[in-house]
């Protein structure tokens, strides 16, 4: 067998230099009962964040306790209605996956109707996002995150003004 994963593979599922385990918390538009709120500066798609867990290291899911995968997944449905209402997309991907930095965390990707792959995931090559138009997503997203839940439930989106140009125009 070839190895093709890291070297450092095992020191970094043990949390060595975890880039996630610092305090993210200045980073961030929400922070939840046990996540930070992170909107990618290099991204996938418009709007794409990610959820990370806080507290301790945690590589994978199954080793939280019952209530924190409870308080984290009610985290990540709360960063997911906001991003919903910023960006108004026509669908909306949960990744969990750890492969490049083994802390849990969930990339929230919204899904257009004109995105490059329908029906299929979107392929994994990230844009720097302009810092404008990320101050401008990062506002709207620290805004809306801080609402309670319920009221994700009773307003229909509000799209943001920026277009799709502004992520794929790069």
């Amino acid at each position: 067998m070839t190895r093709t994963w890291p070297e450092d593979w095992e020191a970094r599922k043990q949390g060595d230099s975890c880039f996630f385990c610092t305090d993210l918390s200045d980073r961030s538009f929400y922070s939840g009962r046990t996540s930070e709120a992170l909107l990618e500066r290099h991204a996938i798609a418009r709007g794409h964040v990610a959820v990370v867990f806080r507290g301790r290291h945690v590589a994978d899911l199954g080793d939280l306790t019952a209530e924190e995968l409870a308080n984290y997944w009610h985290d990540v449905q709360h960063v997911g209605r906001a991003v919903s209402r910023a960006f108004a997309p026509c669908h909306m991907n949960y990744l969990l996956m750890g492969n490049l930095a083994p802390h849990l965390h969930v990339h929230v990707v919204p899904r257009y109707l004109d995105d490059s792959a329908p029906g299929m995931p979107l392929p994994w090559a990230p844009s720097p996002v302009p810092e404008d138009v990320f101050e401008r997503q990062f506002t709207q997203l620290r805004d809306l995150s801080r609402a309670p839940d319920r009221q994700f439930l009773l307003h229909q989106p509000a799209p943001m003004v920026a277009t799709h140009e502004d992520i794929d125009s790069r």
